[in-house]
């Protein structure tokens, strides 16, 4: 008796494939900046002593953090330059305070470079597959 997989065939080679598990952790990850920045944004509002500067601040580095993790979920092939860039302001704007907030920024940028420079990530944004 003959058993054939469900979906095989030539339907295999029609499908997206999966988005890589460094990719996916740093959508993940630019997801979660993007909902803290936005609590803090919408806490400096509510605050009493907060100032109008801070919470555009947070304002737009909520943007850019979910517009970070949208482009690299849609596979747009820029999107691992834009998350270069921000990992890179993120780390630099870390620096002046030393401590653990360093290690996070220069961390994340550590990640970033890793994780969209890996052979998949970079298939995977060309739209190119690996034959196995």
């Amino acid at each position: 008796m003959v058993v054939r997989a469900p979906g095989g065939g030539y339907g295999d080679m029609l499908r997206h494939p999966a988005m890589p598990t460094p990719v996916r952790v740093t959508v993940l990850v630019f997801a979660l900046l993007s909902l803290l920045f936005a609590l803090a944004a919408v806490h400096r509002t509510l605050a009493e002593a907060g100032s109008l500067g801070a919470v555009i601040f947070f304002a737009v580095m909520a943007t850019a953090c979910a517009s970070v993790a949208v482009s690299l979920t849609v596979r747009r092939p820029w999107a691992p330059h834009l998350a270069y860039a921000l990992a890179g302001l993120l780390a630099t704007a870390s620096l002046g305070l030393f401590g653990a907030i360093t290690v996070v920024g220069l961390g994340l940028l550590a990640w970033v470079l890793w994780a969209l420079n890996v052979r998949a990530s970079r298939d995977w944004f060309n739209g190119r597959r690996r034959l196995r």
